[in-house]
């Protein structure tokens, strides 16, 4: 039986070797040992430049290998679900990074090819390894705090538009499927439900033809108001605040991993408790990278499968129709 996975980065994005790579190194179970590109001279480059054993002129060759078990799919958005389907019907286990698609269709299309070919699909969302939204989570389930009323969570960044696919429309960009899924996907993950209905507007700030900040609030069934901001041109912030009938659970950076939690108990001036909590927690990609080999190594399914991949894009959809629609929406999962 194996005991290490061997990875192949599909791409030469950012965020496999800036973050993938160096956690994979620092995992008990995983090993990237290959990386991919249009081109065969900028994947050597880079293999060289990272020490990648392997590299690849062309992605449909790099699955072709059969030395790698598993892929990350790190390409823009508009080409995860062909790409992840190449790769499941090639045999390997796919880490397909956020979102896992921009429609429902294409992501059902994802999991059937990964369910027909016995091949592991899951969407990398790193922060729920993160201890500050599985302690909240925990908090709201127990009731300690009384019940969510509304919930606020945001990720904005500055970024230089040039040459930059998140402002590029034909690559699905956009500051909502690139940064807001993350505070859409925290919403959904502390209250332990899916929205029920969406409203959204957008702007672009320069008529690149993507949203460069997008504002939505979602329904839930329970009555909770939660509200999303994202945006591409202001100053970085990754926070979400849980306002409660007895209480307040303020996440101040969902990305920093041993950050701390602040929770506000009471109702008045008067009589607000705060309680700090800090707690250490693995660096989250090095999580995600054990859980995912581990469940390629021991047969298990996996935390969260990729039908909570598809629950977060169906709540992304809606934000957008909304948008564009210019009133509320249904959220559509099934």
């Amino acid at each position: 039986m194996k005991n290490i996975i061997k990875y192949g980065l599909l791409s030469t994005a950012q965020i496999g070797l800036n973050a993938h790579l160096p956690a994979s190194i620092e995992s008990e179970n995983s090993e990237i040992i290959s990386i991919s590109s249009r081109g065969i001279e900028k994947s050597k480059i880079v293999a060289e430049k990272y020490d990648i054993k392997k590299f690849f002129g062309s992605y449909q060759e790099q699955i072709n290998d059969p030395e790698v078990d598993a892929i990350i799919n790190s390409l823009p958005n508009s080409m995860h679900c062909d790409w992840t389907i190449k790769c499941a019907e090639a045999g390997k286990h796919i880490l397909c990074e956020k979102p896992l698609a921009t429609t429902t269709d294409e992501c059902r299309k994802m999991i059937d090819a990964a369910n027909a070919n016995n091949v592991i699909l899951v969407e990398a969302f790193t922060h729920r390894w993160n201890h500050h939204l599985k302690t909240a989570k925990k908090i709201i389930k127990n009731g300690d705090l009384g019940s969510v009323v509304t919930t606020d969570s945001s990720l904005c960044f500055t970024t230089n538009p040039e040459n930059n696919i998140r402002f590029n429309p034909s690559l699905s960009g956009g500051a909502l499927w690139d940064a807001g899924c993350y505070a859409v996907y925290a919403t959904r993950f502390v209250l332990s439900e899916e929205p029920i209905y969406a409203k959204g507007e957008s702007f672009d700030i320069n008529n690149y033809g993507v949203d460069t900040t997008f504002k939505g609030i979602m329904e839930f069934e329970s009555g909770v108001l939660s509200s999303i901001t994202t945006s591409m041109n202001q100053p970085f912030r990754c926070h979400m605040n849980i306002d409660l009938t007895n209480g307040r659970i303020e996440i101040p950076n969902m990305f920093d991993d041993s950050g701390p939690i602040i929770i506000k108990k009471g109702v008045s001036d008067d009589n607000i408790k705060e309680k700090i909590l800090k707690v250490e927690s693995k660096y989250r990609f090095v999580e995600q990278f054990n859980e995912f080999s581990n469940c390629i190594i021991n047969g298990v399914n996996p935390t969260y499968p990729p039908e909570d991949g598809l629950r977060n894009t169906a709540a992304i959809q809606a934000l957008y129709k909304s948008s564009r629609d210019k009133k509320k929406v249904k959220v559509k999962s099934e």
